[in-house]
């Protein structure tokens, strides 16, 4: 169940409201997986007006396809560049949480946090090729799956990346510039927080690598 839809004569994304109000002529698309979307339920009692995806659509943003979505391990694994970031990760532990945190609008529990980091290991995204710190709070996010529904997270939510942008080649076809956040009533795009600064220069990883030896 969506409420924003593209509009591919300017390119822009709009509410359901807006949309109604506004666009008579035009298509809805799906800003995620660019498939045509409809207008459904108006003005029914029983149901929130949506924009509905047809039967049979593979879309991420539909809950039942997550599972078609999630990340698989690498099947070439670039290990220098995933030992790096798990030597990061062990100095910074702290600050990575902080950011996914943050991304999470301040709602995340350290039980969560670590169940994300044991997928994570379970499937060495470290050693996607041309993963960086500055990518990997998002793809831990996207990786983890639904985030149920608790204290200060009124429903359950999951996070994507677009439809185009799944695959073993993930980190090598395009640079990830944003994720979308999903829930039965929302659907939020989000751009990635990217400082100039994405990776720790090499010479300090001389200094890091005798700690966990």
């Amino acid at each position: 169940m969506g409420f924003k839809a593209l509009n591919k004569t300017d390119n822009k994304i709009y509410s359901l409201d807006y949309w109604q109000r506004t666009f008579t002529n035009e298509t809805p698309y799906c800003p995620v997986c660019d498939e045509i979307t409809e207008i459904r339920a108006a003005g029914s009692v029983y149901m929130k007006t949506h924009f509905f995806h047809k039967k049979g659509t593979y879309c991420p943003s539909v809950r039942e396809n997550h599972s078609k979505y999630e990340l698989l391990p690498p099947t070439e694994r670039d290990t220098k560049n995933g030992e790096k970031i798990i030597n990061w990760i062990r100095v910074n532990i702290s600050q990575l949480y902080t950011k996914c945190k943050k991304i999470l609008n301040g709602r995340l529990r350290f039980k969560e946090f670590s169940d994300m980091l044991v997928k994570a290991k379970e499937k060495n995204i470290w050693f996607y090729k041309n993963l960086t710190i500055n990518t990997l709070p998002y793809v831990l996010i996207v990786n983890f799956g639904v985030y149920p529904k608790i204290d200060g997270r009124r429903e359950d939510v999951w996070y994507i990346f677009d439809k185009d942008m799944y695959g073993d080649t993930l980190f090598l076809r395009n640079k990830i510039t944003h994720i979308w956040k999903v829930t039965e009533s929302e659907l939020e795009r989000i751009e990635l927080d990217y400082i100039p600064q994405d990776t720790v220069p090499d010479y300090v990883w001389t200094y890091v690598k005798p700690f966990y030896k």
